[in-house]
């Protein structure tokens, strides 16, 4: 069991203060897996936020009439070297004049633009394109971009991209790895996630094991591995980390390329003298090394496969369909294991589905989504204070923006309605998650003050959900494979 003594959040990093002697998780300072003129000794403050938002501060003055605010979208491009901002103009008084609660008019227009994305949902779902253009124009004329966080999220989601400045795309590029470092450490989604299967993952493994190998579905920027690479150490065991290679139709010019990534991972290991390997490759190329190491034996490894899918901060990832490919993999190796271990399978969801799957009909799911990311859009307004307004659009636009689009969520209900959903689907069995995780992602996400809550259900105990205001942000369960009688 896990011997985590204190779990608190700063303003540099979130970490569980842990014994040397403790196999407990924690929450590592980022610095060392970024560039030096990215990451500094300095502790986060206002001043950071500000110097974000800087350059579209510095625009208002190039405008004529000097009352002109710059407010970002973005969406990433096909060719793609980040996500591209788009510029649209909106007065400084309605930058200011935000929705003041209780204002009959503005009531009337959130639950008339309510009935109108219900509509246009419909409308999609039965083909009828015209009514739906009609119903989009009409939405436009009642949002405003600033507005509340429905109105923002129907913004995004019939947001047409223009051309874009030289300007801000470079503006944006320089930077991309500062907004990644506030969105992560502030917005609780990541940490929450990474530190449930990390939790897992450490609680998992038996201690006559000599190597945990992880493989990993979308590594990204490797933000989840600093603080087991720390909890190995500690417990004096090798570890071995495979990245899944994306195929030619999913790569992208990345910010986080991986040769990058594992030179951060390498060099943040090297103090801690754990020995870590780190390799990239295909599916196909681990079901034949996989192959090999049964023939002539794995020796003493422990098998983790790890995915993490749709999280906020992850911005353009993988369709869910390589993500079941890659889970039933994870199945078929554990399957094939010769070792009396069992293996774990850990999975992240960030999509905007619960456990009922009832997505029969695209207007469902086309509803679930709009609470979805209604309720991601306004849990951030928590962590970004009003007079921080600038800075949380831009995260809204660089994160979030991406994956609200009409179109992308049509192919993803197409997607969903022809696959199967679940591990348990795919022939997985649950591995029970411990209570005191619970506590402690419970501490992690400060649910004493926030509307956020973190819970197990009682029928489903390998599954950790973290909610705002009942309404479903992430869920992380664990899996394992089922033993043959």
């Amino acid at each position: 069991m896990m011997q985590s003594e204190l779990l608190h959040t700063e303003t540099e990093f979130c970490a569980i203060q842990i014994d040397q002697d403790s196999s407990g998780i924690a929450f590592s300072d980022l610095t060392s897996l970024f560039p030096d003129d990215v990451f500094t000794d300095l502790s986060m403050d206002d001043l950071e936020f500000d110097d974000f938002c800087k350059w579209l501060n510095d625009s208002e003055s190039e405008e004529e009439n000097g009352n002109m605010n710059i407010s970002i979208s973005c969406e990433m491009q096909k060719d793609g070297n980040l996500w591209s901002p788009a510029i649209s103009g909106a007065s400084r008084n309605s930058a200011i004049s935000l929705v003041i609660p209780g204002n009959s008019k503005e009531l009337d227009t959130q639950i008339s633009l309510h009935h109108l994305l219900a509509a246009y949902g419909e409308a999609i779902e039965n083909g009828h394109k015209e009514l739906a253009e009609v119903i989009i124009r009409s939405i436009k004329g009642k949002i405003n971009p600033l507005g509340e966080s429905l109105e923002r999220v129907a913004s995004n989601l019939f947001l047409q991209i223009e051309d874009q400045e030289d300007y801000l795309k470079q503006e944006s590029s320089k930077n991309l790895e500062v907004a990644f470092k506030v969105f992560y450490q502030i917005f609780p989604i990541g940490k929450f996630a990474h530190f449930a299967a990390n939790s897992a993952i450490m609680e998992s493994i038996p201690d006559d094991v000599e190597t945990i190998h992880i493989v990993d579905f979308d590594m990204g920027e490797g933000i989840q591995w600093p603080p087991i690479i720390e909890a190995m150490c500690q417990r004096r065991k090798a570890m071995k980390l495979t990245s899944i290679k994306k195929t030619k139709e999913e790569s992208t010019s990345d910010q986080w390329r991986f040769e990058d990534i594992k030179r951060r991972l390498l060099d943040y290991a090297k103090p801690f003298g754990l020995r870590l390997q780190i390799e990239e490759m295909t599916v196909e190329e681990l079901a034949s090394e996989m192959r090999r190491m049964k023939k002539r034996g794995n020796g003493n490894e422990w098998l983790v496969f790890n995915c993490m899918f749709k999280l906020p901060h992850m911005g353009k990832t993988r369709c869910r369909i390589h993500a079941l490919e890659f889970l039933k993999l994870a199945k078929e190796m554990l399957l094939a294991n010769s070792s009396t271990h069992r293996g774990l399978v850990t999975f992240g969801d960030g999509e905007a589905m619960d456990n009922s799957h009832n997505t029969n009909t695209f207007s469902t799911f086309f509803n679930k989504n709009l609470i979805y990311y209604q309720s991601i859009f306004e849990s951030l307004e928590l962590y970004f204070p009003a007079y921080l307004a600038e800075a949380r659009l831009a995260m809204e636009s660089l994160f979030l923006a991406p994956q609200v689009c009409s179109f992308s969520w049509f192919q993803n209900w197409e997607e969903i309605r022809n696959t199967c959903y679940s591990c348990g689907e795919i022939g997985l069995q649950g591995k029970r998650i411990s209570k005191e995780n619970l506590l402690q992602a419970k501490e992690l996400v400060n649910e004493r003050e926030t509307p956020l809550k973190v819970r197990i259900e009682e029928q489903r105990q390998h599954e950790m959900v973290l909610e705002w205001k009942g309404t479903q942000l992430v869920s992380v369960s664990t899996w394992t494979r089922i033993l043959s009688l």
